[in-house]
């Protein structure tokens, strides 16, 4: 089976040329934010009884480290990061989930970005996944199945 030719990639800035902080708020509703976007260094989301989908694959980043807060009751948050980019997350969860699928198949860069994901959820579930640009959670699994296989 041949996979799309899929390239790491992620933009990289200064960490003074970003916002210091911004948020996103769902109740009762849900919010997209993905395609090109700037992630501040402090980024909060607070999701309740409602659905929040992140995906920083083709949003511009801050050199060094970023943080990412979340809060989730009765929700879900999926949170989707370049591969190739560190990536922390220290959460907690009540009757939900707190979860990090990294990509193994990519080295992490030298150099790059840090994001730490971090917060609560309660009767709710976070969800970090490391894919690449323009790559379906499908062919992630695909690829990252083949590259074990193959290593």
């Amino acid at each position: 089976m041949n996979l799309p030719r899929l390239r790491v990639r992620h933009t990289v800035i200064p960490a003074n040329a970003v916002r210091a902080s911004a948020g996103v708020l769902a109740v009762m509703s849900g919010v997209v934010r993905k395609g090109p976007w700037e992630l501040p260094r402090q980024f909060r989301i607070a999701t309740v009884m409602g659905s929040t989908e992140i995906d920083l694959r083709e949003a511009v980043l801050a050199e060094g480290e970023s943080h990412i807060e979340v809060f989730c009751l009765f929700g879900s948050v999926e949170i989707t990061v370049p591969s190739g980019v560190e990536v922390v997350v220290d959460g907690d969860a009540f009757a939900g989930e707190f979860s990090h699928t990294p990509d193994p198949s990519v080295p992490i860069d030298p150099g790059a970005p840090r994001i730490v994901i971090h917060g609560s959820a309660y009767f709710g579930a976070v969800e970090c996944d490391a894919r690449m640009a323009g790559e379906s959670e499908g062919q992630a699994k695909k690829r990252i199945r083949l590259a074990r296989r193959s290593g």
